[in-house]
């Protein structure tokens, strides 16, 4: 095992029902794919950037983009119903057996989340490696507190959290966070173990809410274009960093 040594894993899969060609869809001149790619090679924190797909056109863009496309992700990994944590944990599985390499961390990347900045990439890898946590999972502010909380059953409003003084101010009350989909990292061993990167003793790095944008339908997209034209430092790059 590598002493310190972090790898991203980026899930990138030809089908998509949502989006069709999601991952290779445009994002202000870049495909979504790229992106992420992008984040992590300019995070200066990461080792290794591979791309899993079982898509041609996605692992040639991927080249193109600077990440490595090592093998091509079998078919009963490539399905809607298959959770990416199993794609990092094949990713895991193949660099051992082909390459005898096994990093001190795998960082899971969802294209879907594109806006991540490499200073967020870099800032999960340096909790992890500093403060030797088990697990690193990226999460942003709701701004919102359990106070306000509902579940929607029909019409009728039920409280989530019926304990909770609903007329109690802010101050004072604990803040709320979700896990924006953005940044997963784990310990390879512990990932293998438990099956997830949601493990006891997992840090949160927090992310700024226009960047923990997931991408799941048209609207999302929209969205994401809009932010990344004013916001983002790449929204002007068209080509492979030098």
């Amino acid at each position: 095992m590598t002493h310190d040594e972090v790898i991203s894993v980026i899930p990138a899969r030809g089908g998509s029902k949502g989006i069709p060609g999601k991952n290779l869809a445009d994002l202000n001149g870049k495909p979504l794919l790229a992106w992420s790619i992008l984040a992590a090679l300019e995070s200066g924190a990461v080792d290794r950037v591979i791309v899993s797909t079982d898509s041609a056109e996605i692992a040639d863009v991927a080249h193109h983009w600077g990440a490595e496309v090592p093998f091509t992700r079998p078919a009963p990994l490539a399905s809607d119903d298959i959770h990416a944590v199993h794609v990092a944990l094949h990713a895991l599985d193949w660099l051992e057996q082909q390459e005898g390499y096994v990093p001190a961390g795998v960082m899971m990347l969802l294209p879907t989340s594109p806006l991540r900045l490499a200073e967020d990439v870099r800032g999960a890898a340096d909790l992890f490696r500093e403060t030797g946590a088990p697990a690193v999972v990226s999460v942003v502010d709701l701004g919102k507190y359990m106070t306000n909380l509902r579940y929607l059953d029909g019409m009728a409003l039920e409280r989530v959290a019926s304990e909770e003084n609903p007329n109690a101010q802010r101050q004072g009350l604990r803040k709320l966070y979700s896990v924006n989909g953005s940044i997963f990292l784990a310990r390879p061993g512990l990932l293998r173990e438990s099956g997830t990167f949601h493990v006891e003793g997992a840090l949160g790095y927090e992310m700024a809410t226009f960047n923990s944008i997931d991408i799941n339908s048209f609207e999302d997209l929209r969205l994401a274009r809009q932010i990344s034209e004013g916001l983002h430092p790449w929204n002007s790059r068209k080509e492979v960093p030098q």
